[in-house]
Order: structure tokens, then C-alpha cells, then sequence
């Protein structure tokens, strides 16, 4: 039995950049770097890799924070991926930085909350090789950097 079936769908626009429609009507433009011959227009495909890992996290862990009703203020992430200096460059590592404020939020449950939703929740996380990300949880208002 098959489980849920993603589709996706690009229209070109023009030289290396093509458009992408999501729900809603929204729309994405995807190009790749002047570097690699494009017009770097719009996202890069290995940008819209971070940025799905990025969403595919925070969403799951807002979605429990508010189960847990504590009270999020703030949620920044920060994604940068190294990549192999030999085609076809897949990232090597990818550091996700999350900062969150909010009342009650401690860094332990918060990290225990990253490490569950990249484990258990995340389809984009479970999609990439285990071992590739690695996640820093930092509190708002603390100075201190804690890596999970």
C-alpha cells in the first residue's frame, strides 16, 4: 500500500529560472547562482533544500510548543550547509541554529524537542542522510550556545 503522495510542478520562464506554484496562489522563483551560469534570480535548488529542512522543523516545533502551551515570543533559524568541493557538491554538513524566546521555554526541553522532531516528525530531515544535520538550540536571552 503506498502512503501520501507529494507532487510538485515548474513552468520555465525564461533562461535558467523557472517558477514554481504552491496553494494559495503563491509563488517561488527558483535560479541558480551567476556562478553556475545562471541569472541568480531566485532561490537555488540546494538553497530550497535548506530552507524545506528550515520550515519542515519550525513548524513541527511550534505546532508542539503550543500543544505544550508555552508561550513562543521569537523563532529564528539559521541554516548554512558545507558542501563537497566535488560535483555533484552535496552538503556535507548542515548546522541549523534555532532561537527562540518565550515564557517558560527552557533549553532542555527545547533541545529534546529539536532532537525529537528531526527523529520522528520531519519528513525533509528523514529524507537526508542520518548524521548530516546538526542542531544548535540558543535561548533568546541567554548568551550561552547549546548543540544537540
Amino acid at each position: 500500500m503506498a502512503g501520501p503522495v507529494t507532487e510538485a510542478s515548474l513552468s520555465w520562464v525564461g533562461g535558467t529560472m523557472f517558477e514554481a506554484e504552491g496553494g494559495g496562489g503563491a509563488s517561488l522563483q527558483i535560479d541558480v547562482p551567476p556562478a553556475k551560469g545562471g541569472g541568480g534570480v531566485g532561490f537555488s535548488p540546494m538553497q530550497l533544500l535548506l530552507q524545506s529542512l528550515a520550515s519542515c522543523m519550525s513548524v513541527t516545533v511550534v505546532q508542539i510548543l503550543a500543544k505544550q502551551r508555552l508561550t513562543l515570543e521569537q523563532y529564528d533559524i539559521q541554516v548554512r550547509g558545507e558542501r563537497s568541493e566535488e560535483p555533484p557538491n552535496p552538503y556535507t554538513h548542515i548546522l541549523v541554529e534555532h532561537r527562540l524566546r518565550g515564557e517558560g521555554l527552557t533549553r532542555p526541553n527545547l533541545e529534546r524537542l529539536v532532537a525529537m522532531v528531526e527523529e520522528r516528525y520531519c519528513s525533509v530531515a528523514a529524507t537526508l542522510p542520518r548524521g548530516l544535520i546538526e542542531h544548535v538550540v540558543v535561548l533568546a536571552d541567554e548568551a550561552e550556545v547549546s548543540a544537540v
